[in-house]
């Protein structure tokens, strides 16, 4: 088989209120793994304090495409964390891919991370030139040098929402990150089981609509200091799990 074919793929997609955006997401990544896949699923966890309509939108969809389905993230559970954890233990198939619902990758880039998968256990992408607001842009640059001297994650991007997994990647590891600070959890754990990872630069576009789960000041695009505050001690406490 090619290197660039996989024999069955699952992809999942966090939303929470994306009606302006889930059902152009779901139809591109249908296209994108037919290129890449004999088979694949298309797994959207939507977080059930929804208020737009997504749910409604992806229902409808499901009627027309036996690959797609839906997974509700309760409300009492909220977290980006949680909804990789169960867009995880949902999927079906040897190798796992998950982007945000945003519209912010190009799906068609998934490619460039099938290439790479054959030789290891996780594939990452990193933005080339990353389209968010200044104030993102430095709080992401903070973000990822404090994760990497806390966990060594040794990763350009490590939040980027454009990875592939071997599903054997998770035998045995414990996940127990709610925030987005799951993504540096697997990639620090698998750093510790020795496994196999790699990077890939991927093209990023600006987010057009939709809401996304980051927690800014509305004048500023900085996170809240509440956020900071529960994202340094939930660090605190996975560096001393990894590292202990």
């Amino acid at each position: 088989m090619s290197s660039n074919r996989l024999p069955a793929i699952s992809a999942f997609v966090p939303a929470y209120n994306e009606a302006q955006n889930i059902e152009e997401v779901v139809a591109r990544l249908h296209r994108a793994l037919e290129h890449v896949a004999d088979q694949h699923e298309v797994i959207v966890v939507l977080y059930g304090g929804c208020s737009d309509g997504t749910d409604s939108i992806v229902n409808r969809m499901m009627q027309a495409d036996e690959r797609l389905s839906l997974v509700i993230q309760p409300r009492e559970r909220p977290g980006y964390g949680v909804a990789l954890r169960m867009g995880i233990q949902a999927a079906r198939y040897a190798h796992i891919f998950y982007t945000d619902a945003d519209n912010q990758f190009d799906p068609d880039e998934i490619g460039r991370l099938v290439a790479l998968i054959q030789d290891n256990d996780l594939v990452t992408g990193y933005r080339i030139q990353r389209r968010d607001p200044l104030a993102r842009r430095v709080t992401a640059w903070v973000y990822n040098r404090l994760v990497d001297v806390a966990l060594g994650t040794r990763v350009r991007d490590v939040d980027c929402a454009f990875k592939l997994y071997r599903r054997t990647l998770f035998d045995g590891m414990s996940l127990s990150c709610d925030t987005g600070l799951i993504d540096p959890e697997i990639v620090s754990k698998a750093r510790r089981a020795g496994l196999r990872i790699a990077e890939v630069g991927v093209t990023h576009y600006p987010r057009k609509g939709g809401e996304g789960h980051f927690e800014a000041e509305p004048r500023l695009g900085l996170p809240s200091p509440g956020v900071v505050l529960g994202i340094l001690n939930e660090l605190w406490r996975l560096r001393e799990e990894v590292r202990g």
